[in-house]
């Protein structure tokens, strides 16, 4: 309100009025027929960070602004009364004060009308009398809703001094799935509805000095993270006995930060950036709990053009981490928790040179030196590596002629892992590996109105390990163009084509439990489209159609003595065990939208849009809600993710007038 006040007094000044001032706005309102054919996670996909869940709706969209010389007023308002309503307003003196205030809503749907047997979801306790069908379970919805609001001022008028100072609250509420087992090890899954109620506060102060040849920066930053469910109570349907499930504690967040450069002679600059932080946070279920992390990250850099054609860059970057948590009385000390403390050093350089007919040769090496410790750790077969990577990387661009410029790179990572000990726990993060990656682009003009885009990446990593994650190969294609023709016509297209492989390697402590798992995914797109001048600036015609398609595949090797009844695999072999459906899924979008200007200041729209998405995936095809009574592989789902095809149509109509 303080803010809205300083506005508005700015604005009815004398001197800012008695000056010419330019006063420009729009008001736009948008009518929509919304028909979805879907079951509960298909329509809630659809509305995924959309409100449209209704069959009816009218949006609004408005914007303000009014400029002089001195001052200047802008207020944006978009989606009134909806869940994805946003409003911004801010106003100043150029060049001296500028002050904002926002406001933003996003809603995050992911399944309607879940269902469970425990009565009170969306609350932290979780009670039931009997289990019963999954027809007579409560329904509710899976959906978190984010509210997000704050204002800033941003003060030069002290030039070369500054001072900038922000601060935004974010609110979050709804439900959201999560998994508990019911008895450990192994026995019975439960998902359950965990309620989310945060709220975080976030504060941001900045002051400097900004005049040639200095900038210096000093910032400090405040978050704190409250969450008003710090646990799940529930009633355990295996055991009948009453659990309790822990949820995000409350947190603090302090960021100190210092930032400075300084122009030298030779065309060179020098810059660094100091970072200290420590984050806190407690738990009210473990009151012997006491979290606190500091990390320092310490940034270098020089660099200088002392030549045409030649430039560089040296730099040298520092980072730890250091987990200084506490947790006590624990009964076994094998269930005390293990903290990670690592640091990071990094050094480098880069080197520019321009070369005879328009061709930029770049080359730069970096050498990092990564050291990670857990802290009490008494078992070798869980200590972690030091890791020392050495990164190569070139790039050749030319531009030697006017409608043509083209540009190809080349990265090298060599990884080294000292494990301290023969161990089993090889994650392919900061596993033993050598990747190389190339890229090339060339974007084509050959004729006026025509510009034309055509990309390749491929990267290619072996990871040096008996077992565990033992390549990764990714390739990628993409193809664009637009043409305009003349004063009648644009039209363009563009396509992408990628495609991944995975190849692990697992072993267990017995020879039965060993498996091979080749996984692929490819992923084609496109997307073509037209906007027709009918009538030049009166009449317009907007016709445009995208589809994309993932298909992704497991091929599965096991060991055949897996194929006895005592496993369930009984009659199986490695031809039949593999999975065709992973993540497998199509969209189908068309638009058809008409647009016509009645004048400079009013225009009118009306359209279609056909939208239609299809998933399948071994995991959630042919879904149960209770898809076995006991064993390993027993589970009371609530159907989250359930059912996500769908099928939409919209039919929209609207006026806009701007002033």
């Amino acid at each position: 309100m303080i803010l809205i006040f300083l506005m508005i007094s700015l604005l009815t000044v004398s001197n800012g009025f008695s000056e010419d001032g330019k006063l420009e706005g729009e008001i736009s309102l948008t009518g929509k027929y919304i028909g979805v054919d879907a079951g509960e996670g298909g329509e809630a996909k659809f509305t995924e960070y959309r409100d449209l869940e209704r069959h009816w709706g009218a949006f609004g969209r408005f914007r303000l602004n009014y400029d002089t010389e001195k001052y200047f007023f802008d207020l944006k308002a978009r989606d009134i009364a909806y869940d994805t309503q946003s409003y911004k307003l801010e106003g100043g003196l150029w060049g001296k004060l500028k002050l904002d205030l926002f406001y933003d809503e996003i809603p995050h749907n992911i399944t309607f009308d879940a269902r469970t047997f425990f009565s009170g979801a969306g609350g932290d306790h979780l009670t039931f009398s009997t289990i019963g069908l999954p027809e007579t379970w409560n329904t509710f919805d899976y959906s978190t809703e984010r509210k997000k609001y704050g204002s800033g001022l941003k003060f030069d008028m002290i030039k070369p001094f500054f001072f900038n100072a922000s601060y935004f609250r974010e609110e979050r509420d709804g439900i959201k799935p999560i998994g508990v087992a019911a008895t450990s090890p192994g026995g019975i899954g439960l998902e359950l509805p965990e309620p989310v109620d945060y709220v975080t506060d976030n504060l941001k102060l900045e002051a400097g000095y900004a005049k040639n040849p200095l900038f210096l920066s000093l910032n400090y930053f405040y978050s704190n993270l409250n969450n008003n469910n710090a646990t799940l109570v529930f009633s355990n349907p295996v055991t009948a006995a009453t659990d309790t499930l822990t949820l995000p504690p409350d947190n603090r967040y302090h960021r100190v930060n210092f930032k400075g450069g300084a122009k030298l002679p030779l065309r060179s600059r020098f810059n660094t950036n100091l970072t200290y932080s420590v984050t806190t946070s407690d738990h009210t279920f473990f009151p012997t709990y006491d979290g606190e992390i500091r990390t320092q990250n310490y940034d270098f850099s020089f660099t200088s053009n002392p030549v045409r054609f030649l430039e560089a860059k040296l730099f040298y970057k520092y980072y730890k981490r250091d987990n200084r948590s506490e947790q006590t009385l624990i009964t076994d000390p094998e269930d005390t928790p293990k903290f990670l403390d690592y640091r990071t050093n990094t050094a480098g350089l880069d080197v520019g040179f321009r070369l005879p007919f328009r061709f930029y040769l770049n080359g730069g090496y970096k050498y990092v030196r990564t050291s990670r410790d857990l802290e009490g750790e008494t078992n070798p077969d869980r200590i972690l590596p030091d890791n020392k990577d050495n990164v190569y990387a070139v790039e050749l661009r030319w531009n030697g002629l006017d409608f043509l410029t083209t540009k190809v790179g080349y990265e090298r990572l060599d990884r080294n892992a000292d494990f301290a000990a023969p161990v089993l726990n090889r994650r392919f993060a900061y596993a033993e590996q050598d990747r190389d990656s190339y890229k090339l682009s060339i974007d084509l003009f050959p004729i006026e109105n025509l510009n034309i885009g055509l990309g390749f990446q491929h990267r290619d990593a072996d990871y040096d390990e008996g077992f565990g994650l033992k390549e990764d190969k990714r390739d990628e294609i993409d193809v664009s163009a637009d043409y305009l023709l003349g004063r009648w016509a644009r039209v363009y297209a563009f396509s992408d084509y990628g495609w991944v492989k995975f190849f692990q390697s697992q072993r267990s402590n017995t020879p039965a439990g060993n498996w091979d798992a080749k996984q692929r995914e490819k992923t084609f797109d496109y997307g073509v489209g037209t906007e027709v001048f009918i009538i030049p600036q009166k009449l317009t015609v907007v016709l445009h159609h995208d589809y994309v398609k993932s298909n992704g595949s497991v091929d599965l090797t096991l060991d055949p003595a897996l194929f006895v009844a005592a496993t369930g695999l009984a009659g199986a072999n490695n031809e039949i065990v593999d999975i065709i459906n992973w993540d497998d899924y199509r969209k189908w979008s068309v638009k058809i939208k008409t647009i016509y200007q009645f004048t400079k200041s009013l225009s009118a729209s009306v359209g279609y849009v056909y939208e239609r998405f299809r998933y399948s995936d071994v995991q959630l095809d042919n879904y149960q809600f209770v898809p076995a009574a006991a064993g390993t592989n027993g589970a009371y789902l609530t159907g989250a993710f359930k059912d996500l095809s769908y099928k939409a149509n919209i039919v929209f109509g609207g006026m806009t007038y701007k002033f």
